[in-house]
């Protein structure tokens, strides 16, 4: 009867919580893999398919064998596209292999926490280490201010936060496009970078040098129930505002799930909130804020 009774108990609380940390990481692992398909044409269908019917039967989400292929097909992925696979594909392949390990024990939700704390730490320890002992060009702040003029995404970013009317950015964008080695190269011409766009660069670098290091020592730093709340916080904090700008969005819900996996019964707050990030970062995707919204402002203001 007691043991019944508890029985009883602990499913009341589960069903109070929620979705439990084990099946939403696994979950949001494999709408990442539906929602950004990865892999040739050879590879993709493949995933697509495992991803689709472990989506939709419990049996297949917690039964090992689904994520040993998914492993093997990320790993054959990272060979096929060496040596230009990007972090995307190796922290998949690593994720995926730790799901299948865990889901092979008895005790997965515990074994598939410490892995995702591990994975995150490690993620933004090796970022720190290429960030703080590279060239200089990231710390100096020259690294975003390329980034930001070469890469299409940015554009209305740019232009809104720098401050930068249609002939100005498209005359840093062709600076920086034939000034290609800072370190040899002369301009053609000389071209003044506007104060507001060099700040706007300088404080995107050391936003990223100090979440990356908080992210690190947090996920890497022994301990748990203390440290949980905070790590939480960070990575959510980090999601939010860094995949409304810089759209990669399968390595963001990558990094929520694994977040998500490390979340207790009684944290179903927590959970909601990768959720609702997951789905924020889809809203990021689809809508370009910057260029259908703010600068059209902007330039109806200037106009």
């Amino acid at each position: 009867m007691r043991l019944q009774r508890l029985e009883r108990i602990v499913a009341a609380s589960r069903a109070r919580a929620g979705p439990l940390a084990i099946d939403l990481a696994l979950r949001l692992t494999l709408l990442d893999l539906l929602l950004r398909p990865v892999g040739n044409w050879v590879l993709r269908p493949v995933f697509l398919a495992i991803a689709a019917i472990a989506l939709i039967r419990p049996a297949w989400l917690r039964h090992p064998l689904p994520w040993f292929a998914l492993a093997a097909m990320a790993g054959a992925r990272v060979l096929l596209d060496w040596p230009l696979a990007d972090n995307h594909a190796y922290l998949l392949g690593y994720w995926c292999l730790a799901a299948a390990l865990a889901l092979s024990t008895g005790i997965p939700d515990r074994v598939l926490a410490v892995n995702g704390r591990l994975l995150i730490g490690l993620v933004f320890l090796f970022a720190c280490i290429w960030k703080f002992t590279g060239t200089g060009q990231y710390a100096d702040g020259t690294f975003f201010q390329v980034t930001f003029l070469t890469d299409p995404r940015f554009e209305g970013f740019s232009r809104v936060a720098g401050g930068l009317d249609g002939d100005t950015y498209n005359e840093l964008r062709e600076f920086v496009k034939q000034h290609n080695d800072a370190a040899t190269m002369q301009p053609r011409y000389p071209v003044e970078i506007p104060d507001r766009f060099r700040m706007l660069a300088i404080a995107a670098t050391v936003w990223n040098l100090f979440i990356n290091a908080a992210l690190a020592i947090a996920f890497l730093w022994p301990g748990g129930k203390r440290l949980a709340p905070i790590r939480h916080i960070l990575l959510l904090t980090y999601c939010t505002i860094t995949y409304a700008i810089a759209t990669v969005d399968g390595f963001g819900w990558l990094l929520l799930a694994m977040g998500a996996a490390q979340c207790t019964l009684a944290e179903k707050r927590t959970r909601i909130a990768y959720v609702l990030v997951f789905i924020a970062i889809i809203f990021y995707r689809e809508i370009a804020w910057a260029d259908e919204v703010f600068l059209p402002l902007l330039q109806g203001a200037a106009g």
